[in-house]
């Protein structure tokens, strides 16, 4: 523990001024700006809650695959990738070190969006009786969500390459724009680039009774439609990373 603890210092360390930590700093400031300052602002607060959450959706299936290639690349150019292969004696925890550096910008990133426009909310929309809690729960699923995401894109851009990585990044946003509607219905829960989209209908769903936008059959009771992406979502994630630490300890570089 205290080995990975140390590489997951040095991952921060490394990367303190690059476009990561940049990235992930700077788009909670451009969601916010985006969302208090547009026609979304006049929305109810219903309406805020669900375009805030779903924009976030939309944007981290391409965020997480430009990130993602970008550290590949850096690697390879800092020493064509031996830096991260014998820079431990267990090379799956200097790996699994950069996974989690990204997954906690990625926390960071969400959590401060929230921060910050509950804050619009409150004093530059004036809207009363703003659900904090439910903020912070639903921003917690939606980072739940993207942990397959950024372990699958990591997974791309090591084993192939960085125009692999996007491409699939890109596809993840037109299969987003797809299965958020009625074509996605029957699939959605297996598909992880639509996981936080169509979770923030069943949350509008349970907490605001807007059934509008959930699948016909769970309208009677949308609490089931949540559990099953729910266990499709940890089975699938739990894969994933199982996957993506299984792999990168076989891993002897890229070949050329």
């Amino acid at each position: 523990m205290s080995v990975f603890w140390h590489s997951y210092k040095a991952e921060f360390f490394k990367n303190k001024h690059s476009v990561f930590l940049w990235a992930h700093i700077l788009m909670p400031f451009l969601l916010v700006a985006i969302m208090t300052f547009s026609r979304f602002g006049k929305l109810s607060s219903l309406g805020l809650f669900v375009i805030f959450f779903k924009m976030i959706g939309f944007a981290f299936p391409l965020l997480a695959a430009a990130l993602c290639g970008l550290i590949a690349i850096q690697e390879k150019q800092a020493g064509d990738y031996q830096m991260m292969i014998g820079k431990l004696p267990h090379k799956t925890t200097t790996f699994l070190s950069q996974l989690c550096m990204l997954l906690t910008m990625c926390l960071g990133a969400i959590f401060s969006a929230i921060l910050l426009f509950m804050i619009s909310m409150k004093w530059i929309l004036h809207v009363n009786n703003i659900n904090y809690l439910l903020f912070f729960k639903t921003g917690g699923l939606i980072f739940l969500s993207v942990i397959f995401l950024y372990s699958l894109y990591l997974i791309l851009a090591y084993h192939f390459n960085t125009g692999v990585c996007t491409m699939v990044g890109f596809s993840g946003v037109i299969i987003v724009a797809l299965a958020s509607t009625s074509q996605g219905d029957s699939i959605w829960m297996f598909l992880p680039w639509v996981w936080s989209v169509r979770f923030i209908d069943f949350i509008a769903a349970l907490r605001f009774n807007d059934l509008s936008k959930i699948p016909l059959k769970y309208i009677s009771y949308p609490q089931g439609g949540m559990d099953i992406g729910l266990m499709c979502m940890g089975v699938m994630t739990i894969f994933c990373v199982a996957v993506y630490i299984f792999t990168f300890h076989l891993w002897e570089g890229r070949q050329k």
